[in-house]
């Protein structure tokens, strides 16, 4: 079942009575690759990990 005349039709959610768009294009802004978040995400883990067993918190 293929459409006919080459028209495509953009689907929006009817959330709030179509009050809402959403789009797809990125209007810039940075940019990073999910795997350098990820790695960030892990060094910030091991740093606060190494930080607590360096610095012990006294009772």
């Amino acid at each position: 079942m293929s459409r006919r005349g080459g028209k495509k039709r953009s689907v929006t959610p009817t959330t709030a009575a179509g009050l809402v768009t959403y789009f797809e294009e990125e209007l810039g802004g940075l940019k990073i690759r999910p795997e350098v978040v990820i790695v960030l995400a892990v060094s910030l883990m091991i740093v606060v990990i190494l930080a607590h067993i360096s610095f012990p918190v006294p009772p």
